[in-house]
């Protein structure tokens, strides 16, 4: 032990993109966690009554929520396609081979996916608000203020 030089850079991790996708990983799996007891609770206000559910449902009619679902999206996206990533790294023999090829892969995929569906979840908000909105109404107005009522029109 006398003989050992032990010499730290202060960090165990460089900085490369296997660290950056494990921490990732781990964001976005908290993440989701927070925002299943936060679904579940939501839901169990029906039993509270119902005029209590419907303003809380009426949070959910909101530009910035849909904002939100977005990222709810990309979280769900980019756990599911980085869980892949880590199956393939430890289940296949040459994993750790290409490792970086794998993650390039999963970045590649990722935004294959991410890109045309956050475009068609935007989109489809703003279709449903300037159908049930009055003449006149504006893509700003459908970003500023609550989607009309859509059971009804």
């Amino acid at each position: 032990m006398q003989n050992q030089n032990i010499v730290s850079t202060g960090s165990v991790y460089k900085g490369r993109t296997g660290m950056w996708l494990y921490l990732f990983h781990r964001i976005t799996g908290v993440a989701l966690f927070g925002y299943l007891l936060l679904h579940i609770i939501s839901t169990a206000l029906i039993l509270a009554g119902p005029e209590i559910y419907e303003g809380a449902e009426a949070i959910y009619k909101n530009f910035y929520f849909r904002i939100g679902e977005v990222g709810l999206m990309a979280a769900v996206l980019a756990h599911a396609i980085n869980g892949l990533r880590i199956i393939a790294v430890d289940l296949w023999s040459k994993g750790s081979d290409y490792q970086k090829a794998l993650n390039i892969t999963a970045m590649v995929v990722f935004i294959a996916i991410f890109v045309p569906t956050t475009y068609k979840m935007i989109d489809s908000y703003f279709e449903l608000c300037l159908e049930k909105s009055s003449a006149g109404t504006t893509v700003v107005d459908c970003m500023v203020r609550p989607l009309p009522d859509w059971k009804t029109k």
